[in-house]
């Protein structure tokens, strides 16, 4: 059994990872929300407890994909209030003391930093408890020097410096070896099989991502610990701007974020109960952004010698949902019928139109598309279907489809493989 479960995480992710044999299985934790997710986080971690009916419950590994509030900041507010019946075997992030020690840049010319060779220790400051950087790339620059984006370099600093005081595991794994989790530029994708079966290929992030956060990692001013309500305030530089009917645009866009672009991107594999030999297959994708995700998954088809597209049982769409995380290119190299948002639509106002109808129109089989929350944001793409297959006014033809959402809001979406 595999079953992702997201939790209701307000504009932010929290996903929970079973799997194994009921009632032994075991548990994967991947972001934490806002603050506020954390509670909902400690009941469900609660009832696990209790249906297993141990003293002391085991999560195999938690996942910080990235620094950006709405995943780090309930990680943050659950380990500093863990319970004690809490055990956590390995936590993966890279933070402060990983971003220090990255390997040297790639050779001149190609490296997205200093020519002059500079390290990630002096990109981010020389000691741990002052950071400094300079992002010579002005387009990053402008964006990222916003509080808009809503960015977490603090509350990077903040998880990192908690790590190290509750000397909690982190990065573990002999694949990391207290080092960061990184894509290298060659060789094989790094796997990294949990006890009970459970295979982790990474997708993302790669040397050169990390070495645009280190620059970054100072810079950005995030604002709040939380997001301005809706209205109320700046919002996300890569929000949703549009109008309903949806109407299909050409061309794609770029996602600036640094941060995003650090994104800890997983495949996540296990054997079907009933058929050993098929793999039940997720895309998690944090914010992660697209090309680096397709890059990933074209070096999977060559290593595994795979015909024709990477066959996923469901993909957490990358930065809920955001059409400049999410290319053509990439639905084309996928074989997939479900594609999961996680967003109650607040601040970032996400999904945007021209990601849904992406899927609908480059989809190679039927889409699903699968909502954690019912907002304002998701509602219409089940309840106004017929504006979206309307061709005249989307202006392409698209794919029929359907819709799924909670059936118990406070527990959010289950997707449960067998």
């Amino acid at each position: 059994m595999l079953r992702l479960q997201m939790l209701p995480a307000a504009c932010g992710d929290c996903l929970w990872l079973e799997y194994g044999t009921p009632p032994a299985t075991r548990l994967v934790i991947i972001d934490g929300g806002l603050r506020a997710t954390a509670a909902a986080l400690r009941q469900r971690l609660e009832r696990a407890r209790r249906e297993r009916g141990v003293d002391v419950l085991e999560v195999e590994l938690l996942v910080v994909t990235h620094i950006d509030n709405d995943h780090i900041l309930g990680v943050i507010e659950l380990l500093e209030n863990a319970p004690p019946w809490l055990s956590i075997k390995d936590i993966w992030f890279n933070g402060r003391r990983q971003l220090r020690r990255l390997p040297a840049p790639p050779p001149a010319g190609s490296q997205p930093r200093k020519p002059d060779g500079r390290r990630p220790r002096d990109l981010m400051g020389g000691s741990d408890d002052e950071a400094s950087a300079v992002d010579e790339d002005p387009r990053a620059s402008n964006a990222l020097a916003s509080p808009e984006d809503l960015l977490g370099p603090q509350q990077g600093d903040d998880l990192s410096k908690l790590l190290e005081d509750r000397r909690l595991p982190w990065n573990e794994h002999p694949t990391w070896r207290g080092e960061a989790v990184l894509v290298p530029d060659t060789g094989a994708l790094p796997v990294v099989t949990l006890a009970g079966g459970l295979k982790l290929t990474l997708l993302s992030p790669t040397l050169d991502r990390l070495y645009r956060l280190c620059a970054a990692w100072a810079s950005v001013l995030s604002g709040k610990d939380e997001p301005a309500a809706p209205g109320a305030g700046p919002r996300d530089l890569l929000g949703r701007r549009d109008t309903w009917p949806p109407v299909w645009k050409d061309g794609e866009g770029r996602d600036p974020s640094a941060a995003n672009g650090s994104s800890i991107a997983l495949l996540a594999e296990y054997p079907s109960t009933r058929d050993p030999k098929v793999m039940h297959t997720l895309l998690l994708a944090g914010d992660a952004h697209a090309p680096d995700m397709f890059d990933g998954l074209e070096r999977l088809r060559v290593e595994r010698n795979i015909q024709g597209p990477v066959s996923l049982a469901a993909f957490k769409l990358s930065h809920h949902g955001s059409d400049k995380n999410l290319t053509r290119a990439l639905l084309e190299g996928i074989d997939c019928s479900r594609y999961i948002v996680s967003t109650d639509g607040t601040v970032h106002c996400h999904p945007d139109h021209q990601a849904m109808l992406r899927i609908l129109r480059y989809s190679r089989a039927v889409p699903e598309l699968v909502f954690n929350c019912e907002a304002d944001t998701t509602r219409p793409w089940r309840d106004r279907k017929s504006d979206v297959l309307d061709s005249g006014s989307v202006g392409v033809a698209l794919r029929n489809y359907s819709t799924r959402y909670p059936d118990d809001p406070p527990e959010g979406i289950v997707l449960e493989l067998d």
